[in-house]
């Protein structure tokens, strides 16, 4: 009993420890000051963030690894820059509209993405939803497929 109880103590620790080193960075208060800083406004009033050149190549990379069906992608356009600042977390990014070239569709699509600077990483919670030739934030399918299957 005593070592079952110490291997159980041990994996305790162990799994404690794994788990906040393999926790993100968290955003610090000069994250925040240096984003707000590097906003620039070019000559039409559009707002740019720091390093767009490079953001929009991390925006491209990531439109053509997720989404295969995507012929291009052009027109990225920043479009805002959300925070979020309370006791118990805090996280930044940037969204992007871009309008991309689905294959065997005619009309231009437009897709929304996520940037985060802390990490550099880009995301976005759209996916392409066949059936009406559009994206679509992922939440809104699962809802509506989970409302078909009540009704049925």
């Amino acid at each position: 009993m005593k070592k079952c109880l110490s291997l159980l103590a041990i994996f305790i620790v162990v799994t404690l420890v794994s788990t906040a080193t393999a926790q993100d960075k968290k955003v610090v208060i000069e994250d925040f000051i240096k984003q707000h800083e590097g906003f620039e406004e070019n000559a039409d009033g559009e707002i740019i963030p720091i390093n767009i050149k490079e953001i929009n190549k991390k925006i491209r990379f990531f439109i053509d690894e997720k989404f295969p069906n995507v012929e291009y992608t052009r027109n990225i356009i920043w479009d805002s820059y959300e925070t979020f600042i309370s006791p118990f977390d805090k996280f930044h990014f940037h969204t992007f509209i871009c309008q991309t070239k689905v294959i065997d569709i005619q009309r231009l699509k437009y897709l929304e993405v996520k940037y985060n600077p802390l990490d550099g990483k880009v995301n976005s919670d759209f996916v392409w939803y066949e059936e009406q030739e559009e994206f679509y934030p992922e939440k809104e399918i699962e809802e509506a497929e989970q409302g078909e299957e009540t009704e049925n």
